[in-house]
């Protein structure tokens, strides 16, 4: 999955010129949603998508005179018919796209982005609001970071930040929003900026083979980690981010764990699980869960606090993995395990039966 953040810093720092197209609105059934967003350079080529086919190529096409004028554009798409067939959009729907010239002399479009790709290495959120208007210079001041704290970054031509009770209103949007205020005020567009949800998922058995798919349906990346290649390979998991074979023990130190991460630890064995607990318990991911029996979760716990790891730590490990739903299958298996995921992942408390002693 393309970080378009860590693209526009790299571009931007190398004295590269990119426009950066956005949507803004959608009406309809559309599988891309508001906020998807890719950059098209200068030679037309198209990094990231936001829809492919005959949308993506017309953005394209239509970026050039942005370039050239070095303004903003919003541009209207009616997809059906040929176009719907020609495009990801198999529903069609109607879709709005906001183009923005983004150019390396407009120091704070570099500021700005340089400062939200390094928050998102650090695992960091904050929120993007961007000045939606047609015929915007590219040097005018369209856009400010507000990073958790209210710290920010850029700024929107003095048009709101005035205001500071709007800036704190719009400052955390749960999803990506087109905000229309009243009168004739600005349209702005705020949307959250953060990390990809990423699952490190440790054994690459025949459980793992279930949730891997199943988890990236869902919108995380997935790395796969096993110390046998026959197993951690692109036949068996052909659409993960990455497949890192190395021994357990050593895999920590090729990862970058980050409160955007999440572990699942589905091994072959005890001692394997254990090695990796060991490692787990000491970032600051967001999930870490282990296969097994209480039994097992005893054994393994009893030992790595015989180590000196304390209790507190084990505590936020989610053993036995998954939400009890009585899965009994792998693929049964597989789906508890996303979906404690996916509610690890709305921050929502996870509910377990309690366990007995």
């Amino acid at each position: 999955m393309v970080n378009i953040y860590a693209e526009l810093d790299k571009l931007l720092s190398s004295g590269k010129k990119a426009v950066l197209a956005r949507i803004i609105r959608q009406v309809g059934s559309a599988p891309r949603a508001v906020g998807t967003k890719c950059l098209i350079l200068e030679d037309g080529s198209v990094v990231g998508t936001i829809g492919g086919g005959s949308l993506e190529f017309q953005v394209a096409g239509k970026a050039q005179a942005a370039f050239k004028h070095k303004k903003t554009n919003i541009l209207h798409f009616k997809l059906t018919g040929k176009e719907v067939s020609q495009s990801e959009m198999l529903c069609g729907g109607i879709v709005d796209v906001f183009l923005e010239p983004v150019f390396p002399d407009n120091e704070i479009a570099k500021d700005v982005f340089q400062k939200a790709n390094d928050l998102i290495r650090e695992g960091k959120k904050a929120t993007l609001l961007t000045l939606v208007s047609e015929g915007l210079a590219y040097l005018v001041n369209s856009r400010m970071l507000i990073e958790e704290d209210g710290s920010t970054t850029g700024g929107l031509a003095n048009m709101i930040t005035s205001d500071k009770s709007n800036v704190e209103k719009w400052s955390q949007p749960l999803k990506p929003t087109l905000i229309e205020p009243a009168a004739d005020g600005p349209l702005v567009f705020a949307e959250p900026v953060e990390p990809e949800a990423v699952l490190y998922l440790f054994g690459a058995g025949h459980i793992s083979t279930f949730v891997a798919p199943l988890v990236k349906m869902v919108g995380f990346q997935v790395c796969v980690i096993d110390d046998r290649e026959e197993f951690a390979n692109s036949a068996r998991f052909p659409n993960v981010d990455e497949i890192i074979v190395c021994p357990f023990k050593e895999a920590f130190n090729r990862l970058s764990i980050n409160a955007s991460s999440y572990i699942a630890i589905i091994t072959r064995g005890h001692i394997h699980d254990l090695a990796v607990l060991r490692k787990a318990v000491q970032t600051n991911s967001a999930y870490i869960g282990m296969i097994g029996s209480l039994r097992k979760r005893r054994m393994i716990y009893e030992s790595l606090m015989e180590e000196g790891i304390a209790k507190e730590k084990l505590d936020r490990v989610h053993s036995p993995i998954g939400l009890d739903i009585g899965a009994e299958t792998p693929e049964e298996i597989a789906v508890s395990i996303v979906a404690e995921l996916i509610q690890a992942r709305l921050d929502k408390p996870v509910r377990k039966p309690p366990v007995k002693k």
